[in-house]
């Protein structure tokens, strides 16, 4: 679980990681003391979302779940259910479109690696277009080292022409990530006319990104706290405070 705190005008002041599995037996962080209300993002199912609230209701501050919608803060939902879009990939692409207005390719590389297309219609909003899941960078690692009777878990790293079965796997997987957000580039370019920008986000986008730079595509942005700056908008327009 990621946090940050916010004061009024929208500035991150703070903010921390609670691994899941030690969110039941986690106390507040000291830092959520005077906190005036709490917006949340869960995609981790009821348990973690009753250990988050647990948390807030220990510090007295008051906490609600966002959900995604047909259209907020300008960027309209293209998903066939809107509301079955996850909440972390819409507030990113809320908060993607705040900063940029422009066509560009939504990344969050995490557990999974979701690859979403963000567009402009004919009005001047944001329309999200559709997007990619795929199994992140572990979850990768693991499938082929679990499944496959002859691989053992090696670490490893990038190589052009890989010589070993850790390089292999490694070189393997972070290929495959870049070659899923490469495709919605050329896809998206076609689509808007011109060349969309890369928002980079997760803990594996540092060495997404190293990877990218080998695709020679170079409009590219780090942005690590995405999904916490889509909240923090979502939440002023719901008129809920901040």
């Amino acid at each position: 679980m990621k946090w940050g705190i916010f004061h009024g005008l929208g500035e991150l002041k703070e903010q921390g990681v609670i691994t899941n599995s030690a969110l039941a037996s986690s106390h507040a962080p000291d830092a959520w003391q005077g906190c005036t209300s709490a917006v949340i993002s869960n995609v981790a199912g009821e348990s973690v979302a009753g250990s988050i609230k647990g948390l807030l209701k220990a510090q007295n501050i008051p906490s609600y779940s966002i959900k995604s919608s047909a259209q907020a803060c300008n960027v309209i939902n293209g998903y066939q259910l809107p509301e079955k879009l996850g909440t972390d990939r819409w507030a990113a692409l809320i908060a993607a479109w705040d900063q940029y207005h422009a066509p560009c390719v939504v990344v969050n590389a995490g557990t999974a690696l979701t690859v979403d297309a963000l567009g402009v219609n004919k009005d001047g909003r944001g329309i999200f277009l559709g997007g990619l899941i795929v199994p992140g960078l572990r979850l990768m690692e693991q499938s082929l080292t679990s499944a496959t009777a002859d691989i053992s878990h090696t670490s490893g790293r990038v190589q052009y022409f890989p010589t070993s079965t850790g390089d292999a796997i490694y070189t393997g997987a972070l290929s495959a990530m870049a070659g899923a957000v490469n495709s919605m580039l050329v896809k998206l370019e076609h689509h808007a006319g011109q060349v969309p920008c890369c928002i980079l986000s997760g803990g594996d986008a540092p060495l997404l990104q190293d990877m990218l730079v080998r695709y020679q595509i170079e409009n590219m942005v780090l942005a690590e706290n995405l999904v916490l700056q889509g909240l923090v908008l979502l939440e002023k327009e719901m008129g809920k405070g901040a």
